[in-house]
């Protein structure tokens, strides 16, 4: 192992409490691992008492001098040790008195900054000291600048080669010298400090406007005067100032996500002008495909809260909402060929396999890194929110439609009730709700142990009140079935699902008992159940209405996921029967049917 002389040892252990970002998966921090250096780098005789360079392995250079005699000693590395000495890096160091890092480029790799000469020359010092042995890909390591130099390793680097296998953002190392003061890193060119996320969006081109513009809608930036130097007068007497802004955005806020922060490790997914207005008409024709445009649906409405139709405002907040991630994601983690979600600062659901992103070009930033979105999809469990009739409209049908879509066996059809009078949780914000019921009677002379039958086609309720009943065709792919009854109903249910004509999904005995799952649509049992922007606990909170649960939910689970075929093979909404089946009355005489929902889960995407 290496031996230190007494003031490298103390050296070392200043640099201890440094503190060097890496991202979190398992890697110990640096701060701790630069008490022990790898015996794979140094052999047992090499010591700082040694007057001449010693080569402990072919890409590992030895001095007995600090970083700056090191580099003032080298006539090819003279232009940065001019940039040095004219910026006060070596006095700086001095009077730290702690171990660094320096990067560094030689003469002929040197470019004279003509902009920003402290923040590019304090981008090539750290307060960090750290060896080959302890850089990982993925490392972060602090600049003088305020900003991270990002750590790139490939294979043969992470199996121990050091020169052409590193790079510090853009500058592949060619040398390594480990001095008394530290480390030096001879690179192939000069740092460049990539912009930050936040500024990165506020320099994006008009092609990308309306992304930007979503951005910066959701946010703005105010005048930091307390920390805002003043740098003199204007012909009108006021104060001009060197301006520092802080940006605030409620949105990005709301999630703590700071896109200033020089220590977050984001991932933003980038869609220009094109590719949203793209999948903007994409769900446009989806929508048509599935005979779900407002011209033959009407409107969408909280009550009933069937997808009436997806208006562009719904896919933007999506947009944005989906754009942005905590991880650093590799060209590996968002183009592959399995299905895979990654889960955006708000959870929403981004699928690699069908989200196009042009993963060879991805673009550094200082504090994350952006993809070209290609072609966007919109989910479409983003689309279709959830479907959602009652029965109660077997009074509005003719007697035509009631044989069509209410098919029973030993069911009389006794009455349509409202149980339950039009309510609300919170009056003059959220619409009147009511549960009103269909009640089919035991037909006259029928045994318990015969049970009963209803093959029932869903039917949109807004054609059947225009005269235009039609079923309710259900676009291909997955969804969860709730239903609603009544409490006490004391009925074992049994629900089968057809399309074209074949059973496709079974329940298990669903019993309509005591508990309030099944009570109209109040249950409170299943997770993802209210009209679409229904926040329960802010409607409670802002009310005082302690029902604020009960409103309008999916029911109680039917079923827990149901594959709707894509019969016609074009990907076009179909029509289904819901069979509801019970093989005893048990001593009951009436059922009462209020609603049926279908929710699109998560794989419907």
């Amino acid at each position: 192992m290496e031996r230190h002389n007494k003031n490298s040892v103390h050296r070392l252990l200043q640099s201890v409490h440094q503190v060097v970002h890496i991202p979190s998966f398992g890697r110990a921090c640096v701060g701790l691992l630069l008490l022990f250096v790898s015996c794979s780098e140094l052999k047992d005789d090499d010591h700082y008492s040694r007057s001449d360079s010693q080569i402990a392995n072919s890409e590992l250079k030895i001095v007995d001098e600090s970083s700056e005699q090191y580099i003032r000693s080298r006539s090819d590395l003279s232009q940065m040790n001019t940039l040095f000495e004219q910026q006060g890096i070596y006095d700086e160091l001095n009077r730290k008195g702690q171990l660094s890092t320096l990067l560094v480029v030689t003469n002929d790799h040197f470019t004279q900054p003509k902009d920003e000469l402290e923040f590019i020359t304090r981008s090539h010092v750290s307060d960090i000291s750290i060896s080959p042995a302890n850089l990982e890909d993925g490392t972060r390591l602090m600049m003088w600048h305020g900003k991270y130099v990002n750590v790139s390793i490939d294979s043969l680097g992470r199996q121990g080669n050091i020169v052409g296998h590193i790079l510090f953002n853009n500058g592949a190392v060619k040398e390594v010298i480990k001095t008394t003061s530290g480390y030096i890193y001879v690179i192939s060119d000069m740092i460049q400090t990539p912009t930050s996320l936040r500024d990165f969006i506020e320099q994006l081109p008009d092609e990308y406007s309306i992304f930007r513009d979503m951005v910066q809608s959701s946010g703005g930036k105010e005048f930091d005067r307390a920390n805002s130097k003043a740098v003199g007068v204007n012909e009108q007497g006021n104060t001009v100032y060197d301006s520092v802004f802080i940006y605030t955005n409620t949105f990005f806020d709301a999630v703590d996500f700071d896109m200033n922060s020089e220590s977050l490790t984001a991932t933003m997914m980038l869609c220009s002008n094109e590719v949203i207005q793209d999948a903007l008409n994409d769900v446009h024709a989806r929508l048509q495909k599935w005979q779900a445009t407002e011209a033959n649906l009407g409107h969408r409405t909280a009550q009933h809260n069937t997808w009436l139709g997806c208006n562009d405002s719904i896919v933007r907040q999506w947009i944005l909402e989906a754009a942005f991630f905590r991880s650093r994601y590799a060209a590996d983690d968002v183009k592959t060929s399995d299905v895979h979600d990654l889960k955006s600062i708000y959870s929403r659901q981004w699928r690699t396999n069908i989200q196009q992103v042009d993963a060879s070009n991805p673009i550094q930033l200082s504090n994350g890194i952006v993809y070209n979105v290609t072609k966007l999809h919109i989910p479409n469990n983003v689309v279709i929110y959830r479907l959602k009739e009652p029965f109660y409209f077997y009074e509005n049908c003719t007697a035509e439609q009631k044989e069509a879509f209410f098919k029973g066996a030993n069911l009389t059809f006794k009455s349509c009730d409202t149980e339950v009078t039009a309510w609300t949780p919170w009056a003059g914000v959220w619409p009147l709700h009511e549960d009103r019921v269909l009640r089919f009677d035991k037909t006259s002379g029928i045994n318990d142990d015969e049970g009963f039958q209803l093959d029932f086609t869903p039917v949109r309720l807004s054609m059947v009140t225009s005269g235009e009943a039609s079923a309710f065709l259900i676009p291909p792919g997955t969804y969860r079935l709730a239903m609603g009854s009544v409490q006490n109903a004391g009925l074992d249910i049994v629900c089968t699902v057809l399309a074209g004509g074949q059973e496709i999904a079974k329940s298990p005995i669903r019993t309509w008992g005591t508990s309030t799952a099944y009570h109209y649509d109040r249950g409170t049992t299943l997770p993802n159940r209210h009209p679409e922007g229904y926040d329960q606990a802010y409607v409670r909170q802002m009310s005082g209405n302690s029902k604020a649960d009960n409103y309008n939910t999916d029911g109680g689970l039917m079923i827990e996921e149901i594959e709707i075929p894509d019969l016609n093979g074009d990907g076009s909404a179909v029509p289904i029967v819901l069979r509801l089946r019970c093989d005893n009355w048990a001593g009951k005489t009436n059922v009462k049917l209020n609603h049926w929902c279908l929710r699109p889960t998560e794989n419907n995407y």
